[in-house]
């Protein structure tokens, strides 16, 4: 029996180690947006698609009206909204023009509603680059200005901009990090400046894209089923050939992804047998995962069945804590107290996975912001990252092999769309 401990201890000690040092090695590689961008920057259109978003609505589009960016355009999609969303959004456009309005009164087949509502957005845009947020989320004035130098500085066509994450409660926040934490190890970002590399992002709450290679991936159309557009559609702009950056906002972007514990676990719940591209397996091994994490150190400490068992148990533990309070300093600006409760919450994490998996196979459904999509329709629509391959994926400019000759080109972005 203490053999069997030692070994589950230190199983999870081994795991909690890499996340700590994957994730020293992800904050590190995040892009800043600190530094002052050209004075002369192209002209940007945000997309807004917005489904019953009456409590934020407002402050999402004025703060976008507020960046000090000339040309800024911003294309709100109301998706079928039953609060006064719409109402909101018709009133903010009377008082600026550079606001314009589309309401979406039906979903046309072989769409899900945000990802149709991003499409027609993205249909209306004029600038060089597209915004893609959320209805909820704040901007600080110079938050799009600074982004933009980033993407022009480095040579990007797309970056991914993670927000500061508002949550007043302390398991809300200790929740939200937990799956911060745990994802962003994951992403390997790491990775993204050397050219044909796995690692992709996106994030719903801040896609920054130039149009043209949004248009020439194909756009939303490529994932018009997918339930995690914002991660597929990094997906499918970095698999085709498009120089991809994440940043830390440093608090310039802001957003309350749920508001309580509760929705933040429901919120999950609904499209995290997504993220496992709907396998089965996959899920099953996010579980186990979340059990080795969680749920082993504390039982090991709890049976006490000897001190190398014990000893390794509270390195884990301590790694564990060490771990989730350096997220919540990075993202929520919390005093990292939160830790406390970070394999509690792992383990909820894990469990989450397999639940979304249950409850999708057995309404056999996915249910996304009021609508049912089946869940055939939505596994057939599903992009996996195995379907582009990863010798597509660019990296950045500085970063890129000498060019092949341009005869070349075209059959080698054929194959990999």
């Amino acid at each position: 029996m203490n053999g069997i401990a030692i070994a589950a201890a230190a199983a999870s000690l081994a795991a909690w180690a890499a996340l700590v040092a994957l994730g020293v090695r992800t904050r590190r590689a995040m892009l800043r947006l600190d530094d002052d961008p050209p004075a002369r920057l192209p002209r940007v259109t945000a997309v807004v698609p917005c489904r019953d978003e009456a409590g934020g609505v407002e402050a999402c589009v004025r703060s976008l009206l507020a960046q000090d960016l000339p040309g800024l355009r911003v294309v709100a999609v109301d998706d079928r909204s039953t609060d006064a969303t719409g109402a909101i959004l018709d009133r903010v456009a009377r008082e600026d023009a550079r606001l314009e309005v589309i309401h979406v009164a039906r979903l046309p087949a072989g769409w899900l509603g945000k990802n149709h509502a991003c499409a027609a957005g993205a249909r209306r845009a004029d600038g060089e680059w597209i915004l893609f947020t959320d209805g909820d989320v704040v901007f600080e004035p110079d938050a799009l200005r600074r982004a933009l130098g980033v993407a022009l500085g480095r040579g990007l066509g797309h970056v991914a901009v993670l927000p500061r994450f508002v949550a007043p409660g302390f398991a809300e926040r200790a929740f939200v990090t937990a799956f911060a934490a745990l994802l962003a190890p994951a992403v390997r970002i790491w990775e993204l400046p050397r050219a044909g590399t796995r690692a992709y992002f996106g994030v719903g709450a801040f896609n920054l894209v130039r149009r043209a290679d949004y248009e020439a991936a194909g756009g939303h159309a490529r994932i018009a089923m997918e339930v995690l557009d914002d991660v597929k559609l990094g997906l499918l702009l970095r698999r085709t050939g498009v120089p991809q950056g994440v940043a830390d906002s440093g608090g310039r972007v802001a957003v309350r992804w749920q508001h309580g514990l509760l929705p933040s676990v429901l919120g999950l719940v609904k499209n995290a047998f997504a993220a496992a591209e709907y396998r089965l397996g996959a899920a099953a091994a996010a579980a186990a995962t979340g059990a080795l994490l969680g749920a082993v150190p504390i039982a090991v400490l709890a049976a006490g069945p000897g001190a190398a068992a014990r000893a390794l148990a509270g390195a884990a533990l301590a790694a564990a804590f060490a771990h989730h309070a350096a997220w919540a300093r990075r993202l929520s600006r919390a005093s990292g107290a939160e830790a406390i409760l970070a394999p509690a919450c792992t383990l909820l994490l894990g469990a989450v996975v397999l639940g979304s998996a249950a409850a999708a196979r057995w309404r056999g459904a996915v249910v996304w912001r009021g609508t049912w999509y089946g869940l055939d329709e939505v596994r057939s629509g599903c992009l996996r990252a195995a379907d582009l391959p990863a010798e597509g994926a660019a990296g950045w400019p500085a970063a890129r092999p000498a060019p092949r000759p341009a005869a070349a080109d075209p059959a080698a972005r054929a194959r990999v769309r």
